[in-house]
């Protein structure tokens, strides 16, 4: 089991979602019952909607680059309605402003 600073040192990921039109309310209750561990040395934060050029998107923290690969395979694979996948690699930065 992973401490609180090993996960919080995980690197994170914004995986966007296109989702064809006919399937969207499927995919979209499909996208938000997904484990919370969909794959090994990955963490789901959250998913959420969007509007423009995506049509929703994925908070994730993934052990390894590999990882993330390998959980974008499996939503290609697994979600029926999803036509395409863009995973952002992110870099947090902590707020170190003290009042």
């Amino acid at each position: 089991m992973k401490t609180r600073k090993e996960e919080k040192d995980m690197p994170e990921y914004l995986v966007l979602l296109k989702v064809n039109p006919a399937k969207l309310v499927e995919t979209l209750e499909a996208i938000r019952k997904m484990e919370q561990k969909p794959i090994a040395g990955v963490d789901m934060q959250y998913s959420i909607n969007i509007f423009g050029r995506w049509d929703a998107g994925l908070w994730i923290k993934a052990e390894e680059n590999a990882q993330a690969s390998q959980l974008v395979r499996k939503i290609l694979k697994e979600l029926d309605g999803v036509t395409d996948v863009y995973p952002i690699p992110t870099f947090p930065h902590e707020n170190t402003a003290s009042t």
